[in-house]
């Protein structure tokens, strides 16, 4: 994201150990929090494959960067698609939003292998610059004008990834949801030529947010509900 590789690792340093806090409490009660305390992990992981792009674009190595690219990639055009969506689902008690949830949720993992795939089966579209003290990542699909989609991907990846969140019966889930979606809003007004940098940071850095969640709900007899 935004500064240089030592705020990536810094990132990622805080991120991984606190979220594995998270998930050691939730299994030792053995509720399905676990998945939500993972997040920061995954974050963190994110947050230290875009730091090793810093360093390979700072020394010059803009190849050296597209497999580390990728690795970012992962899980923000693969592995958000839908592990929001699953995460919501398991601790779901509400059968109508359930199945709504686990729809957005297949819906995200089909679109999420989809795009993955492509991006990894065609990496030389990977394009990687330094703006502004942000990193920009640019997938240069020679197709992509005639794909017609009635809104555009952005919608479509907010809409798959915060749908389940909202959704959820649990209050302080959909707090996280409007976390999400404010650190969106942000990150597309003020870092917009940045977008999927800036936003994956932002979030990461809301995920530890999800530690006080799983604390909080796993400490209770039974879900908090709206």
């Amino acid at each position: 994201m935004c500064f240089s590789a030592t705020v990536s690792y810094s990132a990622a340093a805080v991120l991984v150990p606190t979220g594995l806090y998270a998930v050691q409490q939730a299994r030792r009660s053995r509720s399905p929090y676990w998945t939500w305390g993972l997040i920061p992990v995954f974050f963190g992981l994110q947050q230290a494959f875009e730091g090793r792009v810093w360093q390979e674009l700072d020394a010059g190595n803009v190849h050296a960067a597209v497999p580390f690219a990728l690795g970012f990639h992962f899980f923000s055009h693969f592995l958000w698609l839908w592990w929001l969506g699953l995460s919501s689902y398991v601790v779901e008690p509400g059968n109508i939003r359930r199945m709504v949830i686990g729809g957005c949720t297949i819906f995200g993992a089909f679109a999420g292998t989809l795009v993955f795939s492509v991006m990894l089966s065609h990496p030389e579209w990977m394009n990687i610059a330094i703006r502004e003290h942000s990193i920009v990542y640019k997938f240069s699909v020679p197709y992509r004008d005639s794909i017609h989609l009635p809104i555009t991907p952005a919608a479509l990846y907010a809409l798959t990834t915060l749908v389940p969140l909202f959704l959820s019966s649990h209050r302080l889930i959909k707090i996280f949801g409007l976390l999400v979606a404010l650190s969106s809003v942000l990150a597309s007004a003020i870092y917009g030529y940045a977008y999927i940098s800036v936003w994956c940071f932002f979030a990461a850095l809301i995920s530890l947010y999800l530690v006080y969640m799983v604390r909080s709900l796993v400490a209770k007899s039974k879900p908090i509900t709206v």
